[in-house]
Order: C-alpha cells, then sequence, then structure tokens
C-alpha cells in the first residue's frame, strides 16, 4: 500500500505538485535565488523517495548537500559499477568549503533488470544537470569513470563554470584478454555487444565521446592515476590536445587506482577538485559560501 500524507496525496504525487507550483513561482520571479534552491530540493527529495520506494541502500542513495545562500554547485556523476556512495565524501569535502554537490543515483538496469542504453544514462544525466544550472550561476560537473563520459558529451551544451573529469572512461586498458574480446568486436560487433551487457553499453560511450569531442572550450580538470588497471592514461593526452581554456589543468598521479577519491591520492584530488571550482566561480562573481557558524548539517537523508 502507498504511503499517503493525510490530505491522501502519495509522498510522490505531493513532490510533484511541489515542483509544478515552485516552477509556477519561478515564472513570476526567475531571479529568485531561494526559488531555484527550493526547485533543487524538492527534485532531489522526488529521487531519494524513489531509491527509497525500490530499497537501496541508505549510502547508495541520491544525495544533496546544499547551502542556503548562493554559493557554486557541483553535479557528481558516478562511474558505471558504483553508486552515489563512492562520490558522498567528495561531496561532503565539497560542502565544507562552502560548494554544494548534488549527486543523482543513475540507474544501469531497467524495471525489467535489463541493462539501460549509455544513452539512458546521458538523459539522467542532463536532467540532473539542467536542474544545477537552474540552481546556480556558477554550476559544474564532475564525473568519475563513466560518469566523466557522460560529463564529457553534456558540458559544451550547459551554462557551466567549467568540467572535472575523474579517471574518465576514454580508452579501455587492454591486456591479452581484453584485446581479443575487442576483436571479437570488431569481427561480430552484434554477438559481441549481446555478451557483453553493460560493458558493451560503456565501450560505445566511449566510442561517442572521442568521435564528438572537438575543441573544449570550457576551463577542464582531468585528473588520473598511472596505476589505473582498468584506463589507460590516453585519455589525459586526448583531452589535453582538445582543451583550448588556458585555465585547464590535467595531471597524472602516480598513484590512487581507478577510484582515485578513495585511493593513495584522495587528499590532492580533493585539494584540486574544490580549488578548481573556486577559482573558476570567481569568474561568474560567485563566491563559496563562508557562514559564521559550522556548517549546518548536509540535507543527505530526510527521512
Amino acid at each position: 500500500m502507498r504511503a499517503t500524507n493525510e490530505s491522501g496525496m502519495t509522498w510522490h504525487g505531493q513532490i510533484n505538485r511541489t515542483i509544478w507550483e515552485i516552477n509556477e513561482a519561478i515564472k513570476k520571479s526567475p531571479d529568485n535565488p531561494r526559488l531555484r534552491r527550493e526547485l533543487l530540493r524538492a527534485q532531489f527529495l522526488q529521487h531519494f523517495e524513489f531509491d527509497k520506494a525500490y530499497h537501496v541502500p541508505r549510502d547508495d542513495r541520491t544525495f544533496l548537500f546544499l547551502h542556503d545562500a548562493d554559493a557554486p554547485i557541483v553535479l557528481l556523476l558516478h562511474g558505471s559499477q558504483g553508486t552515489p556512495a563512492e562520490m558522498r565524501e567528495l561531496g561532503n569535502h565539497l560542502h565544507s568549503r562552502g560548494i554544494s554537490a548534488y549527486c543523482p543515483r543513475l540507474t544501469r538496469t531497467s524495471g525489467k533488470d535489463e541493462p539501460v542504453s549509455w544513452e539512458s544514462w546521458v538523459t539522467q544525466a542532463q536532467i540532473a544537470l539542467e536542474s544545477v544550472c537552474t540552481c546556480s550561476p556558477a554550476a559544474f560537473v564532475c564525473g568519475l569513470s563513466l560518469g566523466g563520459t557522460v560529463a564529457l558529451i553534456l558540458a559544451e551544451h550547459a551554462p557551466l563554470g567549467g568540467m572535472i573529469l575523474l579517471a574518465p572512461a576514454l580508452y579501455p586498458r587492454m591486456g591479452l584478454k581484453a584485446r581479443c574480446l575487442q576483436l571479437t568486436r570488431v569481427v561480430t560487433p552484434t554477438v559481441f555487444y549481446h555478451f557483453a551487457g553493460w560493458t558493451g553499453e560503456v565501450l560505445k560511450a566511449m566510442d561517442y565521446a572521442r568521435k564528438q569531442t572537438r575543441e573544449l572550450k570550457l576551463p577542464v580538470l582531468a585528473l588520473q592515476s598511472a596505476d589505473d588497471r582498468h584506463l589507460s592514461p590516453r585519455g589525459l593526452k586526448f583531452l589535453r590536445r582538445r582543451a583550448a581554456n588556458p585555465d585547464s589543468d590535467f595531471r597524472l598521479l602516480t598513484e590512487g587506482s581507478h577510484a582515485i577519491m578513495r585511493g593513495a591520492a584522495k587528499a590532492e584530488v580533493f585539494e584540486a577538485v574544490s580549488g578548481f571550482v573556486e577559482r573558476n566561480a570567481r569568474a561568474v562573481k560567485v563566491v563559496a559560501a563562508v557562514p559564521d557558524a559550522p556548517a549546518a548539517e548536509p540535507i543527505s537523508d530526510p527521512s
């Protein structure tokens, strides 16, 4: 039985109505920053209640760490085999530096437990990116692995202050087994993608991102570890060749593994990300929120 409030409306229906009401208010006061923040908060609750209804573990659910004042905001996109849990510590770090962070859970499977296409991930991320760009004039996107690939696909089509790519999935690191699979992909692509499942979708996304990426006019921060066993550092070289903004920064870290926000270089990664956001947010005259009192508890679990 669905949970309802005192008026008999389901929580899902109530949140949808709230989103509609805020959108109507924004039409009347389009420059009201409080309304834009309330809209993002309502959209977060919509995601959160969906995660909760499907019994997604608490740490894996969508999270939002939102400052009440005008502040830069970063959309965090997790990796293909991950969840928001892998981005949560980075989100906490950004919030402590006066930067809001939003990380939606992107679904890998449909309601029938079949792998979704990589285009579905792009669509899910695009909806979240539009919400973030509405919330603050200093919006950024930060993606890990496939999340970085999706960020690269979308970034040039949104009013962003910059793009952060952590171990972006552009070139797989090819061992003997992978090279044999790649040969199968060339000879019989239909059979390859049938057995590869979600992995095949990741490779498709890599191919598309490499083909459609030309000149990168946005400031770009790209970090990867030399001991990443999944992805080749060729991705960094690819991005560096296409970077057109002098504020871009490309670093190949000596160690840190694939999930570089959790590896040996975690502190360096966190500082690089927050510093990049702070520098480029000033370009659009938005500074990180620095309250006199300790920061309020992030809005991550309204239950």
